[in-house]
């Protein structure tokens, strides 16, 4: 990482936050096109840098806010230890991995879209991180290949291997493995802490993660849903799971204020009652 190009992206950062001339609009207006399809490198997280795109929702929303999704952010800053091995299941761009990956021994990174693959490898790849590892792949109930629908490149953190009324029909085919048969395989990796964020397939996730609930290794689970009128999450069949393995469910926080998809985050610990 050369220190022209952080340097460009925070004195751009400083001008469209706080920049004042009677020309700006104008400015900004004009060459938007340019600058929004540019990636932009920027200090993050205390010890970090991040390339971001402002014509991508989340990335934008990054830029001029320090973080997505706040709440998360300082709850991983509060709750990881050293010795963790952390999941971001739905890493998209890198933005929590580059978080934890300072904070605990190991981070294991599932993205299987390719358009935010390559930007998280480029961020790892600048942060020169050894205790990060990609798995190129979506996490579900059994092993193969799926399509995963794609959303817009206006916000590419809604891609999911679910289709529904917001996605195209279409989608690029992509490999599907099971978390309790990679841990089978390489048990170090076995998570002691999760994040899962793929846009309504939690279920599939922890359909594939049975083993897994039940050894008592992972004490703690982020997941992102939307909530009924009791504040619970409305994917029934991941509450099921998670229940049945003895996690309780807690609202946790606003997945983003400010944001009109009214998803939430809620967190689910293992009980230790009989």
């Amino acid at each position: 990482m050369s220190v022209s190009e952080t340097w460009f992206g925070e004195a751009l950062r400083w001008y469209l936050k706080r920049g004042r001339h009677p020309f700006k609009n104008y400015l900004v207006g004009h060459y938007w096109p340019s600058i929004a399809s540019r990636r932009l490198w920027v200090r993050y997280d205390e010890r970090s840098v991040i390339g971001l795109r402002l014509d991508d929702y989340v990335q934008q929303r990054i830029f001029f806010d320090g973080y997505y999704e706040q709440p998360l952010i300082t709850w991983l800053r509060e709750s990881l230890r050293p010795t963790d091995v952390f999941w971001d299941v739905g890493a998209h761009i890198g933005s929590v991995t580059l978080v934890a990956a300072s904070r605990c021994r190991q981070v294991v990174s599932f993205e299987p879209d390719p358009r935010s693959l390559s930007t998280l490898n480029e961020n790892l790849r600048k942060n020169r991180l050894t205790n990060v590892e990609v798995i190129p792949s979506a996490l579900g109930a059994s092993v193969g290949v799926a399509t995963l629908y794609q959303s817009a490149s206006a916000n590419t953190g809604m891609t999911s291997l679910l289709a529904n009324g917001d996605r195209p029909t279409t989608g690029v085919r992509v490999n599907v493995t099971r978390a309790d048969d990679l841990i089978s395989r390489r048990p170090e990796l076995a998570p002691t802490i999760m994040k899962i964020d793929v846009e309504g397939g939690e279920h599939l996730v922890l359909g594939g993660a049975t083993a897994l609930l039940r050894m008592g290794h992972l004490r703690a689970i982020v997941f992102e849903d939307r909530r009924d009128a009791d504040n619970r999450p409305t994917n029934a069949e991941a509450v099921f799971q998670l229940e049945q393995a003895r996690y309780r469910i807690e609202p946790f926080a606003l997945s983003e204020k400010g944001a009109d998809d009214d998803m939430f985050n809620f967190l689910a610990t293992r009980s230790t009652a009989a």
